[in-house]
């Protein structure tokens, strides 16, 4: 697949994917648009994931650029951040709440799945979480923090749990 790239080209409007800012590019990843459920499983949707929307800041161009690797299963509601080169993808949504991790690399366009979702290990299964990178002891790591999932996860121990009044909340 080609990638698209024009002066008057615009990704299509869509909400709850996210954006990450590495040198002078914006990256924007999933979400959906209109005209496509939180749960379809449709070609449109799976085209939508294997897609990366970039922004060069300077010159204020729109890319659309296609992906390799498998993108994550959850497509809105994930966090993201950037760690070098690399943008990490955690959770989401869609169908069903994830806890897997995904690393995307800027120079490849390469999806790497880092942790598959399991309710057997690593966070809660959830979407709408918070995400920061930390670096200590010459090692980084991802910290997850809050978050909404299914009122059906099984709880992780040493964790505090709040109704927001909109779903469960971790």
């Amino acid at each position: 697949m080609a990638s698209i790239r024009s002066v008057s080209y615009q990704p299509e409007q869509r909400n709850r994917h996210s954006t990450v800012k590495i040198g002078d590019y914006l990256y924007m990843w999933g979400g959906y648009p209109s005209g496509v459920h939180e749960t379809d499983e449709s070609e449109k949707k799976k085209a939508i994931a294997s897609l990366m929307e970039v922004y060069h800041l300077p010159s204020g161009i729109w890319q659309q650029r296609p992906t390799s690797g498998t993108p994550p299963p959850g497509v809105w509601g994930h966090s993201s951040i950037a760690i070098g080169r690399d943008i990490y993808y955690f959770g989401g949504a869609c169908g069903g709440y994830y806890n897997s991790l995904y690393c995307f690399n800027v120079d490849s366009f390469n999806w790497r799945e880092l942790s598959p979702s399991s309710s057997a290990h690593g966070p809660m299964m959830k979407a709408h979480c918070g995400m920061v990178a930390v670096h200590f002891h010459h090692e980084d790591y991802l910290a997850i923090i809050g978050g909404r999932t299914s009122s059906y996860a099984p709880k992780q121990p040493n964790a505090r749990y709040e109704d927001a009044g909109f779903g469960s909340s971790t």
